[in-house]
């Protein structure tokens, strides 16, 4: 007995072997980058981090070591010579400054480390790339910017960063020669360090008050800080004094730019993702500039605000992909502990076969007689029965991987599907983007895998005689020219001569378009793939009397006759590295539903040919699963859709309450509606009252559903309707109910719209988008009423809904008390009986100012109004209008007419 354990204990080590072997990877070697930051507390500096993170995520063989250096040179030295001693593969130094750091770098670059310097830069040459923008230019920009708002004799305040570092020198000079011919000018210097903080402390300890026309920072966070605080000192000025700042990044400078807390900003970008590139580069051994450029550029408002959109989406659609990428990872590793276990279990039952007919063996020499002949042949027959319950037990196991692996596939192909369709419109927005070629290359692969999953998706529906076909009169000719024409720009890439010819113009066939598509596709695909560069495919339409032939022709490597009957076997592959092995299976399966047939010529190392015959008629088709589909109409397709997408295409400043009970209509209405409007959600009427009642969220819209619990949507709409704080917010209810006496219920309560479901989301934007204008323009007709003295809101004879009750009140309070200086919106919001908050709502959302501006322009109306009747000194109708001095009421006056008192008269 010893023999056989001996034989069976060799079996299972090496179906250990085998086991190890499949489950084994090869591990990439690993890279260490380290990066040495001079400081990590800053927007600027976190969104370079950013940039890099999601750079990184393309590589798996990719470790960065962070150093925080905390705006100390002493301990940004101490750690780039930890970072030499660790013997990273490539350094990157954002130094504090430029001549403490400068002997540090050398060192790394010397001990034969790749160094990269970005953001500021050494005074040596020892390093092997600077990648930055060039702050010279920067602040050349902004000085030309600047020059288009300087008046005569103005005075510039301009907010240095660190004075010792290269940034903060070159945008002074860049600036500096970019006003250079007005001599006119007058500069004042503060340093702010480039921390806001210390702008602050700084700014503060100037005497106030003093001239200022232009601020020019460094930075945008020293911006910020200088806007506040000349808000404080004055809130006129501290309105109308341009301030314009450097950096444009997310998290500071570009949302203070789309607020207007500052003018302008101009880009510096924080090349984390080139950086990163240059690093890989060196890394590959591949050649990179001494100088690598960042380009920068003026950000307006409107610019911010799509740097802010695409910055947040692009966010968004990393985060997707990362966790799609996961998934895939785990699937991946339990089909490898599978394939494993099917190994093991494999080559067991070869050992337990081998084992067995030992055993036989041994039993046949020992007993020789007609007895033992007959144990033999029983335990033979028992041996087949376990073969055969053994091969059924296998079949059952194939079909539970077969349904394992097409499950599998249905969840691929839902998230994929959700990352394809972003990614399009995605790559549609950033044409001109650096990130599009990496976008291009997810696209390539997402739609590869795509393809592949609904290969299998088809194949398994083949083989259940699932599959049907929807047939149609097709013109052949162009249909394979346009297919033809998917592979154009690859044979470009790879210098194919690709052609495409045909003896027919044109000629009217009966197919399943889908399907004949997925056929030509999978042969042009094969052809490209056994194709070398340099070589030639021709694609070739024939009329061969009641059939058509299309061939496709390649000069690839070709297919040995031995080869070619196995070609078209489920999961056969030329080539076992690429490829199910399913293509050329689903292709035969097609045509012999179409009752068509395919067929192959090849050479080894001439070429392979492919022919694909189709009958013209449809009277071949004589099976029941075939469907006879109309020819497409293309009315609606005429329609001139232009105006509707660029609505579609903007973001409104307005936030929408969407109230729904149902949390998958609720998330579906936020996502689209997020597209467009800023979106608040609440579960039900008394839920979605609280949210109104909170004065720190600005509603401008309500979408709500009619069936909730609680409150539903009618009592909402009427309580809303009927409440002094909210009663001018438009209500649109949504709803499955049909019953028109339940419309005109919402209707008579006081909605502005009734939408049935099921709905289009981007008709229920249109309608909102309509509605929200509306309102503009009515809030532009009630000031132009004011601005004209007619305070009568409404025609004699009108019925007086709430607003307007409420305006007359707020306009008589005003009359009533606009000549006293100590009369305030405190007061105001007192003898109205709303909270300070809501008061700031409701006239920001009827009038589109505030209280504070309201009553100021109010008094300066009435002011104007005095001067153009002569009767009174400036002085005296300073008082007479409520302002507490002569002085601050002509600031006041030349904010808004542009001129002083004095001048207007």
């Amino acid at each position: 007995m010893k023999q056989p354990f001996k034989l069976f204990l060799s079996i299972t080590v090496l179906a250990s072997c085998l086991f190890s072997c499949t489950t084994s990877e090869k591990n990439d070697k690993k890279f260490v980058i380290g990066l040495s930051q001079c400081m990590l507390d800053d927007a600027w500096r976190q969104a370079m981090l950013k940039e890099m993170e999601i750079e990184a995520s393309n590589y798996d063989n990719l470790e960065i070591i962070i150093k925080d250096a905390h705006s100390d040179n002493s301990t940004q030295i101490r750690q780039i010579r930890e970072l030499i001693n660790e013997k990273v593969d490539v350094l990157i130094i954002s130094p504090f400054q430029s001549q403490p750091i400068t002997e540090a770098a050398e060192e790394a670059y010397r001990a034969g480390i790749p160094t990269i310097i970005t953001d500021r830069k050494v005074n040596t040459d020892l390093y092997t790339t600077f990648v930055g923008a060039d702050n010279y230019e920067i602040g050349y920009e902004a000085g030309k910017y600047a020059s288009r708002y300087l008046p005569p004799k103005a005075t510039i305040l301009e907010i240095w960063g660190l004075a010792s570092s290269s940034p903060a020198q070159e945008r002074h000079q860049g600036f500096i020669d970019a006003l250079v011919k007005r001599s006119d000018l007058y500069f004042r210097k503060v340093e702010g360090e480039w921390v806001y903080d210390t702008a602050r402390v700084r700014l503060a300890s100037l005497e106030w008050p003093f001239n200022v026309d232009f601020v020019y920072s460094h930075n945008d966070m020293m911006a910020i800080a200088a806007r506040e605080y000349f808000l404080e000192k004055d809130s006129v000025l501290g309105d109308s004094l341009p301030i314009i700042g450097v950096d444009a990044v997310p998290g500071a400078g570009l949302e203070a730019v789309a607020d207007g807390r500052i003018n302008a900003s101009f880009l510096y970008p924080t090349g984390g993702e080139q950086v990163l590139r240059t690093a890989v580069k060196i890394l590959n051994g591949e050649p990179v500039d001494k100088f690598i450029p960042l380009q920068t550029g003026e950000i307006d408002k409107s610019a911010a605000h799509s740097m802010l959109i695409q910055a947040s989406r692009l966010l968004n659609y990393q985060r997707r992909i990362e966790q799609q990428r996961g998934n895939i990872e785990s699937l991946l590793n339990r089909f490898q502990f599978l394939q494993g276990s099917l190994w093991i279990i494999t080559t067991l039952m070869i050992g337990f076969v081998l084992l067995s007919f030992y055993v036989f063996s041994i039993n046949r020499k020992m007993k020789r007689k007609n007895r033992e002949l007959r144990e033999i042949n029983r335990k033979e027959e028992e041996q087949r029965q376990k073969l055969i319950s053994l091969n059924a037990e296998i079949k059952e196991v194939t079909a539970q991987k077969l349904q394992f692996f097409t499950n599998v596939s249905h969840e691929v192909r839902t998230p994929l599907t959700l990352i394809l369709g972003p990614l399009d419109r995605l790559m549609g927005l950033m044409h001109d983007s650096p990130y599009l070629p990496d976008l291009q290359l997810i696209q390539k692969n997402a739609n590869r895998l795509y393809r592949v999953i609904n290969q299998i998706l088809d194949f398994r529906k083949i083989e259940n005689k699932q599959e049907k076909l929807k047939i149609r009169q097709t013109e052949i000719v162009s249909f394979a020219s346009e297919v033809k024409s998917y592979f154009d720009s690859m044979a470009v890439v790879r210098h194919i001569t690709y052609t495409f010819a045909s003896g027919v113009k044109s000629q009217e066939i009966w197919i399943d378009p889908d399907k004949i598509e997925k056929v030509l596709m999978n042969l042009l695909s094969n052809a490209f793939k056994f194709t070398p560069d340099g070589g030639s495919i021709a694609v070739e339409v024939a009329d061969a009397g009641e059939c058509i032939h299309i061939s496709v022709k390649d000069t690839g490597q070709g297919i040995s006759a031995e080869k070619i009957p196995y070609l078209y076997d489920r999961f056969y592959t030329e080539n076992a590295t690429e490829g199910t092995g399913i293509g050329l299976h689903l292709a035969r399966e097609y045509m012999l539903m179409h009752n068509g047939d395919i067929r192959v010529d090849s050479l080894p190392g001439k070429g392979t040919t492919f022919i694909v015959n189709l009958y013209k008629e449809k009277k071949h088709f004589v099976d029941a699963d075939v469907t006879e589909v109309p020819q497409m109409a293309c009315d609606a397709a005429m329609l001139d859709n232009t105006g509707e997408k660029e609505m579609l295409s903007r973001k409104y400043p307005y936030t929408i309450l969407v109230v729904e009970d149902d949390n998958e209509v609720c998330t579906f209405l936020k996502e689209g509606l997020s597209e467009n409007f800023s979106v608040v959600t609440a579960s039900n009427g008394v839920e979605a009252l609280h949210v109104l009642q909170h004065e720190d969220i600005a509603i401008s819209f309500v979408l709500s559903d009619v069936m909730m619990p609680g409150m539903n949507g009618f009592d909402l709409c009427r309580t809303i309707k009927t409440t002094l704080s909210c009663s001018h917010l438009p209500v649109m209810l949504l709803t499955a109910l049909s019953d028109e006496r339940q419309q005109k219920h919402g209707i008579s309560g006081g909605a502005d719209d009734y939408i049935q479901k099921p709905f289009n989301m981007d008709f229920v934007k249109l309608k909102i988008i309509r509605v929200l204008e509306e309102r503009e323009r009515l809030r532009e007709q009630l000031l132009r009423k004011l601005e004209n003295g007619n305070l009568l809101l409404d025609k004699p004879g009108k019925p007086e809904s709430m607003d307007d009750a409420f305006m007359r009140r707020f306009v008589e309070r005003i009359e009533e008390g606009y000549p006293d200086p100590d009369y305030n919106v405190e007061k105001l919001s007192d003898m109205l009986g709303l909270s300070r908050g809501h008061l700031y709502r409701k006239i920001k959302e009827l009038t589109g100012t505030t209280p504070v501006d309201f009553l100021r322009n109010y008094r300066l109306s009435k002011a104007a109004a005095l001067l153009r009747e002569r009767r009174y000194t400036v002085s005296e109708i300073t008082y007479r209008t409520g302002f507490s001095s002569p002085a601050y009421f002509t600031k006041c006056f030349k904010a808004v007419y542009d001129v002083t008192p004095t001048e207007f008269v």
